[in-house]
């Protein structure tokens, strides 16, 4: 298990790598600049944990593992919210409707998270940091599935570069919950399993990701206007998809 886990992880690297390596070179840096330093912040910050790994203890290596991915998962947010710039880019309301779709989730969730350490003086952060990652990773899915849904409904093209990301964030962020679910309520017996299939749900990103961003190609976007009654019907989903995440949190049990 421990060389799966190994291979998978410099495979992870490796591809990193290729992404960077092939968006420096075909220019696709500079036009998704939020995605590209996110993907390069991930490669730093695996690298760095795997030098660690073979030097410090595994009390201290957990803790750290899981500062960084906050971290890491904070910026993918950023990438989050700047998909629809991309694929809504020629219409402005849909634009900032899917963009405060996603700043309005990942707030809700941040600002649970700034309350449970504020003033349950029993919850460490780094204890729940999984219960943290869940959470933003339902998060993710909600723009998502927002930018998914409109771009349906309103017949807009999306180039293939966005549907690679929407795709790739996608698979990792429903794995994602599906397994830190069941890791909360298994327990410690899971991790095993956790510990391979995420891994293996982020190389399937990331091979996504390279096949959609090995060239440029962008969106095609010329949706017609919304009516009022669309966005009104929009939002009021929105406000539902928010309360069901509090409810989620607020059934999460202390510790």
């Amino acid at each position: 298990m421990e060389i799966l886990s190994q291979v998978v992880a410099y495979s992870g690297l490796l591809i990193e790598g290729v992404i960077l390596a092939r968006g420096i070179q075909n220019k696709n840096f500079a036009k998704y600049s939020m995605f590209y330093s996110y993907l390069l912040t991930v490669l730093v910050t695996s690298v760095f944990l795997q030098i660690v790994r073979h030097i410090v203890s595994t009390p201290v290596y957990g803790p750290l593992y899981w500062r960084l991915d906050l971290v890491t998962l904070a910026l993918g947010c950023g990438v989050i919210v700047d998909i629809p710039g991309h694929v809504f880019g020629g219409h402005v309301s849909l634009k900032r409707f899917t963009q405060w779709v996603a700043i309005l989730t990942f707030g809700a969730i941040f600002l649970a998270f700034a309350i449970h350490v504020a003033f349950l003086p029993n919850w460490k952060p780094v204890a729940n940091a999984a219960e943290l990652e869940r959470d933003l990773r339902i998060a993710q899915a909600i723009p998502l599935l927002s930018i998914v849904f409109l771009t349906g409904y309103y017949g807009i093209e999306i180039g293939k570069n966005m549907k690679g990301l929407i795709l790739g964030f996608g698979v990792y962020a429903g794995v994602s919950i599906v397994l830190l679910t069941l890791g909360l309520f298994i327990g410690a017996q899971f991790s095993p399993v956790w510990k391979i299939v995420v891994p293996l749900s982020y190389i399937a990103a990331l091979s996504i990701w390279t096949v959609a961003l090995w060239s440029y190609e962008p969106a095609s976007a010329s949706p017609p206007e919304p009516t009022d009654i669309d966005y009104r019907k929009l939002a009021g989903r929105t406000q539902q998809a928010l309360g069901s995440i509090q409810e989620q949190l607020d059934r999460t049990p202390d510790r």
